[in-house]
């Protein structure tokens, strides 16, 4: 009888430990998960580092690109993220993307060459990866950071291009003499 009871006390007590030592396992993974939230909260809060230098269309490609309806919403897009924060871009990778789904569809006529082909395809595909790191559960908020900067760069990148469709080059024959 003596035995049973120890045999008791002692299976009481490491049930006991155990469920003290599991509880703060608990609350530290909790203390842990909430200051994570916390980090995350904070990290969202943060601006892009938006590029200081532009690139403006010459005359000949303003021109132009005011007729393409699909080009200008996504100059606005591009514009609106000058004062993006981590969160906005979460909210508007789709809208995004959705922009250069539809640039690369409608390139006008003129533009239909390889450098800018290119340039769109490049928009797109930061755009496409964008979007897919938005849309995971745990989202990695550097890299969505680093690829959110990278869309006006290459936007502005695509600007070039559009500008050297209308660069006038001179002709051989002139140069020759």
């Amino acid at each position: 009888m003596k035995m049973h009871k120890f045999t008791c006390i002692v299976f009481t007590f490491i049930s006991l430990s155990f469920f003290t030592a599991c509880q703060k396992d608990q609350n530290q993974q909790n203390k842990t998960e909430l200051a994570q939230t916390n980090q995350n909260d904070s990290l969202l809060q943060v601006k892009l580092n938006y590029p200081k230098n532009e690139i403006a269309l010459n005359e000949n490609a303003q021109n132009e690109t005011e007729k393409w309806m699909l080009y200008t919403a996504m100059e606005a897009e591009v514009t609106r993220m000058e004062n993006y924060t981590l969160d906005d871009v979460i909210n508007n990778a789709p809208s995004i993307l959705r922009a250069t789904d539809t640039l690369v569809q409608t390139i006008p006529k003129q533009f239909r060459i390889k450098p800018v082909e290119s340039r769109i395809k490049v928009l797109h595909t930061k755009a496409s990866v964008l979007n897919q790191l938005c849309n995971k559960q745990q989202k990695d908020l550097d890299e969505v950071k680093k690829v959110a900067e990278e869309i006006p760069i290459d936007f502005y990148n695509l600007n070039i291009q559009l500008n050297e469709v209308f660069i006038e080059m001179p002709e051989i024959e002139n140069l020759e003499k």
